[in-house]
């Protein structure tokens, strides 16, 4: 059966918006998108019709920096956290996410890879691959990691990770200035991943060197790594001197102080910045204390800390929130907005041929939300998976 949903504010990608049309979906793919004046044409016989009664219809977002949600972490390897988290982050209009995990022995790692590449067909969000936030990291900006487990990198790990992983350990965050690094993003690159620079102690030209090797983006900037001082540079100067890179962004006006996320996007703006959550298995959750690599954490409302120290610990946003504060925050546009939380992550992710925008052709991932950005329904390839 067909799919048409008409009278919508419909927001393709970061440039191409109709005031007032639709999408037409068939087979799990996008056929066409019309403006309302077309929208008798394109009814036909078995064909599901959605008034979205003005609403704004976008790709669905792409998160791909999230740790866990709904009391599930994703660091168990084990199919009913991303089944949890799935069905959790397509309340958002999320059609799309990676699963993160925080660092453990690489003996743990390799089985949690495993199970996780064992995960196939999931009730809400798709899980695109898997995001392991290091264990090459440093150990002075280590935030919430386990120092135990930090270290160089090393090819022949990397090698045992991608076996266990299956093909699905996608992006993988690293600190540039850890020895033999450069060979290792070069290596990393060439298997087909992605590679951030993130929890690391990197000067401005220790970042540039990664950018050669091939990294492609910064793991939620200004949190757990050097920063911009005038005699200095470190890993922030890094990121706004590689115009070629993309920077993950905790847009809550909690992890980055709302002045300074006003004078990122004026600086980096939309083609360059991509929104995540950095969520915990609290997000979606009633307040309390939660276990998170290894600490004691408090969520209270959307924040996380680590009870004795008090540091954040990842958030309990939605990619809806990220998107409803970085327009409070910058005024940004609805394409602007899609161009973060789509476009750019489909493209670290490495799935922009059929992710992130709304095109004939493309898979059938979008999200209907109403003008504060709550979502109504989510669509995943072809299939409704929230509506509300």
């Amino acid at each position: 059966m067909k799919t048409l949903i008409h009278d919508a504010h419909v927001i393709a990608d970061g440039c191409r918006e109709i005031a007032c049309g639709g999408v037409l979906v068939e087979n799990g793919q996008i056929i066409a998108l019309f403006e309302e004046s077309e929208c008798s044409a394109m009814m036909q016989e078995d064909c599901e019709v959605i008034d979205a009664q003005g609403g704004m219809l976008t790709p669905g977002w792409i998160d791909i920096h999230i740790h866990g949600a709904a009391g599930e972490d994703l660091i168990s390897g084990k199919a009913e956290a991303a089944e949890a988290v799935s069905r959790n982050v397509a309340e958002d209009g999320c059609t799309a996410f990676m699963a993160s995990l925080t660092v453990v022995s690489h003996a743990q790692l390799l089985e949690i890879l495993s199970g996780l590449a064992q995960v196939k067909s999931l009730p809400g969000a798709a899980m695109l691959g898997i995001h392991s936030e290091g264990p090459y990291l440093s150990p002075d900006y280590k935030a919430l990691m386990d120092e135990r487990y930090l270290r160089d990198p090393s090819l022949k790990e990397l090698q045992e990770m991608l076996q266990a992983a299956a093909g699905r350990l996608k992006i993988m965050t690293v600190a540039p200035e850890r020895q033999g690094m450069e060979s290792f993003i070069q290596a990393a690159v060439r298997s087909g991943m992605t590679v951030m620079v993130g929890h690391t102690a990197a000067t401005s030209h220790d970042v540039h060197r990664a950018s050669l090797a091939g990294a492609a983006g910064f793991t939620h900037l200004y949190n757990a790594m050097s920063q911009h001082l005038h005699r200095d540079p470190g890993t922030v100067t890094g990121a706004f001197l590689e115009e070629g890179m993309k920077a993950e962004l905790i847009a809550d006006g909690f992890h980055v102080d709302p002045e300074v996320v006003r004078m990122t996007w004026k600086h980096m703006g939309a083609q360059r910045l991509v929104l995540i959550t950095d969520a915990m298995l609290g997000k979606g959750m009633p307040d309390g204390d939660f276990q998170f690599s290894g600490l004691h954490c408090r969520k209270q409302g959307q924040h996380v800390r680590v009870v004795e120290t008090g540091r954040r610990a990842g958030s309990a946003i939605g990619m809806n929130d990220a998107v409803r504060m970085m327009e409070q925050m910058c005024g940004c546009t609805p394409c602007e907005l899609v161009q973060m939380a789509c476009v750019n992550p489909a493209a670290l992710a490495q799935v922009s041929d059929h992710k992130g925008r709304l095109a004939a052709g493309m898979d059938a991932d979008l999200a209907l939300f109403d003008k504060n950005w709550q979502c109504q329904r989510t669509m995943v390839e072809g299939n409704w998976v929230f509506q509300r």
